[in-house]
């Protein structure tokens, strides 16, 4: 079975960089990049963040604590599991610490053994998937919210609107002008426009039609 995820190995020595490499491939991970010093592995990352970094501590350079560190400043909505990786046992209990202190997400010594590295990063990445799901369901939530919020926005919006119509509205009876509140006379379509958002095309209807023709017709003959 192939894996998906992306791993960096972050290590000076090249045999234990291709170790672990050959470790992952066995079990299925492919997509596998290589660094050979902590400031590579920064550059690396500033091109593709990986799914999870093995990373020694002991390298010439910048430290595995000092990679760590950068690496939680500079990337820090990424979440990338980082598995920190000593040499001996006699080390361990101070790097575990340090480790832990730097960021880390888990820790591994040497030798390193092939049933142990699968398995912590097999749990590194379950946690990585589970989170990142986490934070995907988050956004859709806060996205829905928002398109919530703006929809009851619209709906007071639109029953302010409605209630500013239904009132009493004081109108002229000769020429049909309405007072608004500050008690200045508008045109009536230019009240409800303002008010509403409607827009007027004007016309003339069939019984003003017949009015104005008999207003016209009568004009005539007094003409003539």
């Amino acid at each position: 079975m192939t894996h998906a995820h992306t791993i960096l190995i972050v290590d000076d020595d090249p045999i234990t960089r291709l170790l672990l490499k050959n470790m992952l491939q066995s079990d299925g991970y492919a997509a596998i990049s290589e660094a050979d010093s902590g400031e590579t592995a920064l550059v690396r990352l500033d091109a593709q963040v990986p799914d999870l970094i093995l990373l020694d501590i002991q390298m010439p350079g910048l430290e595995g604590y000092d990679v760590c560190r950068i690496i939680r400043e500079t990337h820090p909505s990424a979440d990338i599991p980082i598995v920190m990786i000593t040499g001996t046992e006699l080390e361990s209990d101070k790097a575990l610490t340090a480790s832990f202190e730097a960021g880390a997400t888990d820790f591994i010594s040497k030798p390193i053994r092939p049933l142990e590295l699968l398995a912590r990063v097999r749990t590194a990445l379950s946690i990585k998937t589970a989170r990142d799901r986490l934070k995907e369901e988050l956004d859709l939530r806060t996205r829905a919210e928002r398109e919530k919020e703006r929809t009851i926005a619209e709906l007071r919006e639109a029953l302010q609107t409605i209630k500013t119509l239904n009132g009493l509205l004081p109108i002229c009876m000769s020429c049909k002008k309405i007072r608004d509140d500050g008690g200045y006379w508008s045109q009536l379509e230019s009240y409800i426009s303002d008010h509403s958002g409607a827009e007027f095309s004007h016309s003339i209807c069939p019984e003003c039609t017949a009015d104005y023709m008999r207003k016209l017709e009568a004009a005539e003959k007094d003409t003539s």
